[in-house]
């Protein structure tokens, strides 16, 4: 286990991060070949992006970034969930390769979470696709039947770790 990163801040995106958060989330999820997925490409991303810093979107995402010396290091994105009033999702969380495995994912996905929690009602649900189901499944997500990759947790489930008691 690596030592955890101390000297992180986690604050709303700004609009002048949105490159910098482009670069960072295709840099997370860089295919061995050098691509990236469709939905990190760029015009998506920066539309998206965009769209979270100027609160046009009616399922637009809260964008959450964590910083280190300056840096964007890591940054999460949280939205209401298209397919129900009562759901919310996980849209994009990643580290930067550098500072996987200090602490900074769980940060961050903590304080989407807290946010999630104080914006829901105790009944609603948080869906997330994930290549990292150990880190939910520690945070009271379950995998779906038919997709283990697709895990669910209802608000009143949801652990907490960095940011409980705060």
């Amino acid at each position: 286990m690596t030592a955890r990163t101390r000297n992180i801040s986690i604050r709303a995106m700004a609009r002048d991060d949105v490159p910098e958060v482009i670069d960072l989330l295709q840099s997370c999820h860089r295919r061995p070949d050098g691509t990236v997925p469709p939905r990190y490409g760029e015009s998506h991303l920066r539309r998206m992006l965009y769209d979270a810093t100027a609160a046009i979107c009616p399922h637009g995402s809260n964008v959450l970034v964590a910083v280190v010396d300056g840096d964007i290091v890591g940054v999460v994105a949280y939205r209401s969930a298209f397919i129900s009033a009562l759901g919310w999702e996980i849209a994009y969380w990643g580290t930067s390769p550098r500072h996987q495995g200090h602490g900074v994912g769980g940060r961050l996905l903590d304080a989407a979470l807290t946010q999630i929690r104080h914006g829901a009602a105790p009944d609603h649900f948080v869906l997330v696709r994930t290549a990292h189901p150990a880190a939910f499944a520690r945070r009271g997500f379950h995998p779906l039947p038919d997709d283990a990759a697709l895990m669910r947790a209802s608000l009143r489930d949801l652990r907490l770790s960095a940011l409980e008691g705060c």
